[in-house]
């Protein structure tokens, strides 16, 4: 047996015997916790969302100053987003898009009236430039093919001269990252490319996997042609882990387009489907039983990204089934979150969309029941200017607010299926943090040790239960620097930050 597993072995006879001692006493039940630091997993690259700017051209900026920087604040400040897709097509109202006309015939030469720069202005003043001072920094853009809603013209096309559709769809990627970087000096490091082409949306209505690797060669192609050496794509994002390892295995199987590919994207759809659901999740995963068969696609993916060292990303989940504000969404999400970091390596997770307001959801879903707006991560009642922060945006800041693009999550295990814990290690901050999720109907009493590392000074972080999000803890003194306890309520989320010494 390795170190680590005969560790891991003693503990659980420790823990066994606890129970053995105090069979009628629930109260004080002991989880052995061992953070391994020797064993490194992926390296993380943040937490982010699709984000939108509310702003639409038939009815304008639908907050205005005063809410928009409560609610940019919210998002990026309070919660930790840092990461995402800028949605730059252009909506004359929330989930109408305005269909693009081809620029010209000539898809080497760009007329610029022919593109939405609108659009791109907009995002930048609304969202980047408000949202920069909290750390948004690592955005790129949402480019994308979408030939069923936004581009229809590009079917006749493609059903007359292929290849004179893999060229018009290049174009409008290159286009867009050309004005991003000629107007406001930015390039992003990626592009995402796709969302959902093949399945759920169907955006590339009519198409198939050999479009989408098509599309990634030329795309690619372009934009080196273009002088972006280093933009790759964030492909495919179709709407089920299924579809999105079948298509993502054609194209990295061809080695022009791998070569273009930055991170493996996928969605856990359709609605309903074990981690899209929120009872689902607190079903499986939160009681200590994880679904096999989404574990093991998890896998898969996971195992194809270390096979071509291409990150994997959970880039959006909607639909939990619950009330947003609640904290079974945001346990649920929580679970979800660990469930994604250890089973796939995901090194990135995306909530819905980073902000939707009571305005916008009656325009596209023709209610005022802003509350059925699932997983974004802030949601904003214009009438009363109050800014939300949803389950989902608190349970994504248990990581996000303390885990940094950089951190590495290292190896951590629990000898109770119903305690949850996953451990990250940040050199540039020199700091350890560990996120614990009691899903017992019972205080836990956690002994965690640490391998490989030690910690110094102080222990501090935030704890969720049912009854307060977020509660500053008490910093408490750490006696032994590789260990120390700590007992965690019923049903509760818990972050704990320490430094790290060598």
């Amino acid at each position: 047996m390795k170190k680590f597993d005969l560790l891991l072995l003693g503990f659980l006879l420790m823990y066994l015997s606890a129970c053995a001692e105090n069979p009628n006493d629930p109260t004080i039940t002991q989880v052995e916790i061992i953070v391994d630091n020797t064993r490194e997993h992926q390296t993380m690259e943040g937490f982010g969302a699709t984000h939108l700017p509310l702003v639409y051209e038939g009815i304008g900026d639908v907050l205005g100053p005063i809410l928009r920087a409560k609610a940019i604040d919210a998002v990026y400040n309070q919660v930790g987003i840092s990461m995402g897709n800028l949605e730059v097509a252009l909506l004359e109202s929330p989930g109408s898009y305005k269909q693009r006309a081809n620029d010209n015939n000539d898809p080497f030469k760009f007329n610029w009236k022919g593109f939405q720069t609108f659009r791109a202005d907009v995002m930048k003043e609304k969202v980047v430039d408000l949202a920069e001072q909290f750390g948004f920094d690592n955005y790129f853009l949402g480019q994308k093919i979408n030939v069923r809603w936004a581009t229809p013209w590009l079917d006749h096309i493609r059903n007359t001269d292929y290849n004179c559709y893999l060229d018009e769809a290049a174009e409008q990627v290159a286009a867009g990252q050309i004005y991003w970087r000629d107007t406001f000096g930015v390039v992003p490091r990626f592009q995402m490319l796709f969302n959902e082409p093949l399945s759920g949306n169907r955006e590339l209505l009519n198409g198939t996997v050999h479009d989408v690797v098509d599309i990634v060669k030329r795309a690619g192609a372009r934009l080196r042609n273009e002088g972006f050496r280093d933009i790759k794509f964030v492909v495919p994002n179709e709407e089920t882990e299924e579809k999105s390892l079948k298509t993502i295995t054609a194209v990295l199987s061809d080695p022009e387009a791998r070569e273009y590919v930055g991170a493996i994207g996928y969605h856990p759809y359709p609605y309903g489907s074990v981690y899209a659901s929120i009872p689902k999740i607190l079903r499986t995963s939160g009681r200590g039983k994880p679904d096999r068969k989404r574990i093991a696609i998890r896998k898969q993916l996971r195992d194809l990204g270390k096979k071509y060292n291409i990150p994997v990303w959970m880039t959006e989940v909607s639909h939990g089934e619950v009330d947003p504000r609640s904290f079974d969404n945001l346990r649920g999400r929580a679970i979800h979150i660990h469930d994604e970091l250890v089973y796939a390596n995901a090194s990135a997770y995306f909530g819905m969309n980073n902000m939707w307001d009571t305005i916008s959801h009656k325009e596209h879903f023709g209610n005022n029941d802003l509350f059925s707006a699932k997983e974004t991560i802030v949601l904003i009642d214009n009438d009363t200017e109050t800014v939300y922060i949803t389950g989902m945006g608190y349970a994504i800041g248990h990581y996000a607010r303390w885990i940094k693009k950089g951190a590495i999550r290292i190896e951590a295990a629990s000898s109770d299926p119903l305690v949850q814990v996953t451990a990250f290690r940040d050199d540039s901050q020199k700091c350890m943090v560990l996120v614990l999720i009691n899903n017992a109907s019972t205080k836990r009493e956690l002994n965690v040790n640490m391998a490989g590392v030690s910690l110094s000074g102080n222990l501090w972080g935030e704890q969720s239960t049912e009854i307060a999000y977020w509660q500053p803890l008490q910093p408490f003194i750490l006696n032994n620097p590789t260990g120390f306890m700590l007992t965690v309520p019923a049903k509760s989320v818990t972050t704990i930050i320490g430094q790290s010494r060598s």
